[in-house]
């Protein structure tokens, strides 16, 4: 097996440029990138231009792309439809943005909502973060009542709650039954960290006991449905969650900024038959342009409006609506509601899939593929997993060795992260893909 190190080296030796352009980013910019989320150790891949399911970085290697910019790319890179949609947008409305109402925005919200699991209005932000976010808002607004509940393991953002109890240290885990609510970003008001329950994924009745407990101070409950496409959701687990928060009184919120469109044509929730109050969405909804949404019941979206009688949750932004990112959006729903092409994606991605686990099982790989639809991990754990405390079993060094591999054979899948795949990747591509995961599986193993 070749060390992590090995495939180190050979990283290093084909990213020359990558890496001298990160020392001078590092001039300027923490740690030389604009988000935590785009680093990793020793630097990372510095792009020059992208199309379709391809990448090229300053240094001229090529890349099939699996990262697909975090997941929004489900058409992959400059999608003619996106791109037209974005130069129309601006020859037709003759702005970015208008700060009114128009009816673009109308447009966009009816859509949306026709293809959603889920009735009720949606209200647009900017981000995933910002969605979700405000759903913790309204929840709390709802029921009055200031904790919010969440799971260890998920990420919902980079606000505080939204990177609580993400990526805890063993050390901090707190008992099985009843996480510890530790702090995943510094600076984290003891507040925050009071008014946040942490509850075990995929344990009903440890979720019963402190739910119940603490029904007098949480109204609302926050859950990735098919969290960092790595762990095996148990559906019995999400409809008892369902019944359990309705039974509580309690806002239940899907936070499906990752999994929405990704893990079929209806969510997670569609998948798995299960309706939240609340549910987020993100990147793949703006066609590679910055939004989010929160869709659901029209009682608590309502609550946003000014018009309210008991005084309103405020919420704001001046670039909620910019006319590009609906443009773009638009055209993305559009092809996300034609079947089409959908299902021959979806199918295409189940046989891609199904190509891993065979070359997995041929190398003798201490490890599996896990995820729904076209966000899927592979994971090397033999046994799946099953909440965050479950992620200690994978092999490290092995991970460690498998993503720079990928990186060192052409195949971009950020190190430590799920494989996105889109429309634009060909048959060639996973072809091609399957074989360079071949040798890489051989070199591992």
């Amino acid at each position: 097996m070749k060390s992590p190190a090995e495939f180190k080296e050979l990283y290093a030796a084909k990213t020359p440029a990558s890496r001298k352009l990160s020392e001078r980013a590092r001039q300027t910019l923490p740690a030389g990138v604009v988000a935590n989320v785009k680093y990793f150790a020793p630097y990372p891949l510095f792009m020059q231009r992208a199309g379709g399911s391809h990448l090229w970085d300053v240094d001229g290697n090529e890349y099939i792309d699996y990262c697909l910019a975090f997941g929004p790319l489900i058409l992959g890179h400059g999608h003619p439809a996106v791109v037209s949609a974005v130069a129309q947008s601006l020859a037709t409305w003759g702005t970015t943005i208008f700060g009114t109402p128009n009816e673009l925005e109308v447009q966009y919200a009816e859509k949306l909502m026709s293809m959603l699991p889920i009735g009720g209005k949606v209200r647009l932000t900017n981000s995933g973060s910002e969605a979700t976010y405000l759903a913790l808002q309204l929840g709390r607004a709802a029921t009055g009542k200031p904790a919010i509940a969440r799971f260890e393991g998920h990420y919902h953002g980079w606000y505080y709650e939204g990177v609580l109890s993400n990526t805890p240290r063993a050390a901090d885990y707190g008992d099985p039954d009843r996480p510890t609510s530790v702090a995943g970003s510094r600076g984290t008001p003891a507040c925050i960290l009071e008014n946040t329950l942490v509850l075990p994924f995929n344990a009903l009745d440890a979720c019963r006991t402190l739910l119940t407990a603490n029904r007098d101070r949480v109204g609302t409950v926050i859950v990735e449905p098919s969290p960092r496409a790595f762990y095996q959701t148990d559906p019995a687990f999400l409809e008892g969650l369902r019944a359990l928060t309705r039974e509580l009184g309690m806002v239940l919120i899907f936070d499906e900024v990752m999994s929405g469109f990704r893990s079929g044509p209806k969510g997670a929730a569609g998948i798995f038959g299960v309706q939240p109050d609340l549910m987020t969405l993100g990147k793949i909804i703006g066609g590679g342009f910055p939004v989010g949404a929160v869709a659901g019941r029209e009682d608590l979206l309502d609550l946003t409006s000014p018009l309210s009688s008991g005084g309103s949750v405020f919420h704001s932004g001046t670039f909620n609506g910019a006319v590009q990112v609906l443009a773009a959006g638009l055209a993305t729903l559009d092809i996300l509601s034609d079947e089409s092409q959908m299902r021959p994606f979806y199918e295409a991605t189940e046989a891609f899939k199904a190509g891993i686990r065979h070359l997995v099982t041929a190398h003798h790989i201490p490890g599996h593929v896990a995820g729904l639809g076209a966000n899927f991990g592979v994971i090397m754990s033999e046994t799946p997993i099953r909440n965050y405390r479950d992620l200690a079993r994978e092999n490290g060094a092995m991970r460690e060795a498998f993503d720079f591999a990928c990186l060192t054979e052409g195949i971009y899948v950020h190190p430590h992260k799920p494989f996105y795949t889109s429309l634009a990747h060909s048959a060639q591509d996973y072809e091609a893909t399957l074989r360079k995961l071949d040798q890489i599986f051989a070199a591992i193993s």
